[in-house]
Parts: C-alpha cells; sequence; structure tokens
C-alpha cells in the first residue's frame, strides 16, 4: 500500500474510531431525565437512546468489538506506513538494524498518538460535554452496527457472561439505596 493510501486508511480508522469512542461516553454519560424529556417532547432518537441506556450490553460490546478491531488495523497500517520512513531517515545515522528497531519504535508512539488524541480523547470530551445531543445523533448508525455485528456481539457476550459466571463475578450492578449512599447525598 504506498503512503498515500495508508494515511488514508488511517485518517478513516481514526474517524471511525472517534465515532465510536463518541458514542459510547455519550451514552454512559446521558442524563435520563434530559432523554425523557426529549422523548416526551417527540424525539424519537430521544427513545431509543433512552431504550438502549436501560439494556445497553449489545451497544457496549458492539463500541469494544468496533475499538478494539480498529485499533489493531490501525497498528497494521500506520506500522506499514511510516515505519519504512523512519527507518530510512535513522539509517543516515545508526546501523540498519538498530534504525529498523528505532523506526518501528517510533512508529508505534507516532501511530498510537494519533488514536489516543484524535480518536479517543477529543471524541470522549465532545460525549461528555454534550452527550444527549451526541446520543440522539449516533444511537441509529450504532443500532444499525450491532444488528449488522449480532452474531459476534451474541458469541462473545455469551464467552463473557460464562467467564463471569465461572469466576463468580457479579453479573450486574446492584440498584438499591443504603445509608452510606444517602448519608453521603447528605453531606455533598
Amino acid at each position: 500500500m504506498s503512503l498515500s493510501a495508508s494515511l488514508v486508511a488511517i485518517a478513516l480508522l481514526i474517524v471511525a474510531s472517534a465515532f465510536l469512542s463518541m458514542a459510547e461516553m455519550s451514552l454512559a454519560a446521558s442524563r435520563r431525565l434530559r432523554l425523557r424529556q426529549m422523548a416526551d417532547e417527540g424525539d424519537a432518537r430521544a427513545a431509543r437512546a433512552l431504550a438502549v441506556q436501560e439494556q445497553p450490553g449489545h451497544y457496549f460490546t458492539v463500541v469494544q468489538i468496533g475499538l478494539n478491531m480498529i485499533a489493531i488495523l490501525g497498528g497494521i497500517v500506520g506500522e506499514g506506513a511510516f515505519t519504512p520512513a523512519f527507518t530510512a531517515f535513522f539509517a543516515h545515522g545508526m546501523p540498519a538494524e538498530a534504525a529498523a528497531k528505532v523506526g518501528f519504535l517510533c512508529s508505534f508512539i507516532v501511530v498510537t498518538a494519533l488514536f489516543v488524541v484524535l480518536a479517543d480523547l477529543i471524541p470522549k470530551r465532545v460525549g461528555m460535554v454534550e452527550p444527549e445531543r451526541v446520543a440522539i445523533r449516533v444511537v441509529g448508525p450504532m443500532l444499525w452496527l450491532a444488528r449488522l455485528l449480532m452474531p459476534l456481539v451474541w458469541l462473545l457476550n455469551g464467552v463473557s457472561n460464562g467467564l463471569i459466571r465461572v469466576f463468580g463475578l457479579p453479573a450486574e450492578r446492584e440498584e438499591r439505596v443504603t445509608a452510606a449512599d444517602i448519608l453521603a447525598l447528605t453531606e455533598a
């Protein structure tokens, strides 16, 4: 793959990863009360986001499948795109074997930094600042993606649930309010 094609592929992977990061954060940060208000005012997207919030398992599995697949593919494409350029640059001042190792390390750092900043930190901040607005915009495409990936989602959720049972971990969060919760709330 040429350098320009690799750069386009990396940019597209970053955009896809940023979308998934925003989708994850916005749904988690959305206030149910605000989504309910929007749904009561007739926004069908808010009603869908609210429904997903009530049963978010498949949604978050789709996010994790996408983010992990994109990160792995981004690493592969990025390594192929940047390592040769960095290796050639460092080959002017060091032995070829050392230049190849340093070139790979630089490639790894650049690709990781691009993905952390552009595909994770910035999109998650956007998802936190305007969670309901973002959530209602991404819920439709995310539900479509969930239907597309349903066999894989079903398999991975099944394996995860089985491992949770094997290790005796809690399967669901306890929602009851304790005396300590009330005390903490009043102190706050």
